[in-house]
């Protein structure tokens, strides 16, 4: 549990062949975090950021499996100036760390809590086997009005993870409300400021997209302020070049799990006005379908829980592979997902809490 000047325990974010390892604190302090006897300052060029509620610092994934421990090193400020700036002495938390196993992994998948935090966290713990990864993919929020919004991110990683697991956060929908979206970047894992990215965690390859919002950008519910069509114009670009490096992403040595996470399950055409970017989508599902072949697709976005086929009637643009759409908040209840990899065939159970 965090305690001094830190809020919540960190997130252990995974995001390329990194660790972003984010920490919300009570008051202004320097952070930073030490493995293995080398120390990893949150700066910008140089100077040591200090004027911030969150911090962030990117670590090699390599150097913190191998040390499975970091320490957090914050020393809080007394006055910060031009000359002669000083701070308090340093307090330290170390927090050991679990990287994903070699063999069997076990995901915990959370969606839609729509800010809230306690019954989602319920729903991990009886899940009946050793969480080895969480996903927070999309609507953990239910808009961004405020900052503190963001802090439901950040409850339910330190229920799940108490900062000693690695986390994969994607953006939802309604996530893009409100009047703080624009400084979620600061708050969720990016890779240059995207929320599309790919990772590498052990033999675990996955492909993390982000469909935006659900309607057409001039809908009058979002008042001109999305422009989603040309985000999702560059994601395209993004999914070409990562089928042009297959051999350092989906088919790099080691690599036997490939999944895809996005908060939206985008091969479903939904009805007016969610039937949005039915060509733009259907050539991300070609591209899952006849080049990259994920094992599993992991959504949420329809506040129900079920496994979805290539075939069949939710399958509209084309499965590459089976969609898990695994969330599904009931008023002070919520029923989260856990897939198992590693068997014959992935293993995925419902859990209500």
């Amino acid at each position: 549990m965090a305690n001094g000047l830190l809020q919540f325990d960190p997130a252990v974010f995974a995001a390329g062949e990194t660790y972003q390892i984010l920490a919300r604190v009570k008051s202004a302090c320097a952070f930073a975090v030490e493995i293995d006897g080398k120390r990893y300052e949150d700066h910008t060029n140089g100077v040591v950021r200090t004027a911030t509620r969150i911090h962030r610092v990117t670590v090699p994934q390599a150097a913190l499996d191998a040390a499975k421990a970091y320490t957090v090193v914050l020393r809080p400020v007394i006055v910060r100036r031009a000359y002669r700036s000083r701070f308090a002495p340093e307090q330290r938390v170390t927090y050991p760390f679990a990287p994903i196993p070699a063999e069997r992994v076990n995901i915990y998948h959370i969606a839609d809590t729509h800010g809230k935090a306690r019954h989602a966290v319920r729903s991990a713990a009886l899940c009946g086997k050793p969480i080895d990864l969480l996903v927070l993919n999309g609507d953990i929020v239910n808009a961004s009005d405020r900052v503190s919004d963001f802090d439901t991110i950040y409850r339910i990683a330190q229920g799940v993870t108490h900062g000693a697991l690695p986390v994969i956060c994607t953006r939802g929908n309604h996530d893009l409300r409100g009047r703080a979206a624009e400084k979620l970047g600061d708050y969720m894992p990016n890779v240059n400021g995207r929320f599309y990215y790919t990772l590498r965690l052990g033999a675990l390859w996955a492909l993390v997209l982000d469909c935006g919002e659900d309607k057409p950008d001039d809908h009058e519910e979002y008042g001109g302020a999305i422009c989603c069509h040309a985000f999702r114009e560059e994601e395209t670009a993004f999914l070409h070049d990562v089928v042009a490096r297959a051999a350092q992403e989906y088919a790099a040595p080691g690599v036997r799990h490939r999944l895809v996470i996005a908060h939206h399950p985008f091969t479903n055409v939904g009805e007016p006005p969610f039937d949005i970017e039915q060509p733009l989508f259907a050539a991300w599902a070609a591209l899952l379908r006849e080049e990259i072949r994920p094992e599993l697709y992991l959504a949420g976005h329809y506040h129900r829980c079920f496994v979805s086929r290539p075939g069949d009637d939710f399958d509209t643009l084309g499965q590459a592979c089976p969609v898990v759409v695994g969330a599904k908040p009931e008023g002070d209840r919520f029923t989260g997902c856990c897939v198992t990899l590693g068997g014959d065939a992935p293993e995925i159970t419902f859990h209500q809490g």
